[in-house]
């Protein structure tokens, strides 16, 4: 990673990078798709998040608050994502075991392992993203066998944006569990590449909502 330090407003420029898709959403939203639908409420809640996060940042000079309640709904509102592509289509048992999981670790890492808003939902965090990832590599596998043209597929484009943000967001949280405490140069490089990687991805997303079109409605089928 290259010596460089990211300021306050770097940050804020390149999280901001998610209304461009909230925007776009808000534009479209008629013309998009039911199935892409959690996707977008997703992204309205991220800018969401983002607007209440700056305020903490401002206020209470940290916004640990209202990330951890938004990484609950990311997480709930991604497996809705998923039942809609068709992901849990006779998977139903799957589908309420993850949605269990997901509330009891967010619950048992916000409030048994120590004060609500005093850390980060860590474990929480790299589980979910873990789920996360194995999902969409499923939707992925399933779309190179139906789909001729890729690129221009939303559910194709979201999963790889998706497929690229929790992976290594998987990495940065082990990272900060048990390989960042000694080296606080490293562990700024990994949270600065986080920032890049998501505004990388921010930018997939908000092609993907361009996509989205009425005619393009498919619900994937897994046996």
């Amino acid at each position: 990673m290259p010596d460089m330090q990211f300021n306050y407003y770097t940050v804020l420029l390149l999280a901001s990078s998610i209304f461009i898709s909230g925007i776009i959403g808000i534009v479209k939203f008629n013309q998009i798709p039911n199935q892409y639908r959690p996707f977008i409420y997703l992204i309205w809640v991220g800018c969401f998040n983002e607007a209440v996060g700056v305020y903490f940042a401002y206020r209470y000079h940290n916004n640990i608050v209202p990330n951890i309640i938004y990484t609950l709904c990311e997480s709930l509102l991604l497996l809705w994502f998923f039942k809609k592509l068709g992901m849990f289509e006779n998977r139903k048992k799957w589908l309420i075991f993850l949605i269990v999981l997901f509330i009891v670790m967010w619950f048992a890492n916000s409030f048994l392992t120590g004060r609500f808003g005093d850390q980060f939902t860590f474990y929480f965090d790299g589980v979910y993203a873990f789920c996360v990832v194995i999902l969409s590599i499923q939707v992925i596998n399933g779309l190179l066998f139906t789909e001729k043209e890729l690129l221009k597929n939303p559910a194709f484009l979201i999963c790889i944006g998706l497929m690229i943000f929790f992976s290594y967001q998987i990495i940065d949280r082990a990272f900060r569990l048990v390989g960042l405490k000694n080296s606080e140069d490293f562990r700024k490089s990994v949270s600065q590449l986080l920032h890049i990687i998501n505004f990388l991805v921010n930018l997939i997303f908000a092609l993907a909502v361009l996509r989205m079109r009425k005619k393009q409605a498919f619900t994937l089928r897994f046996q």
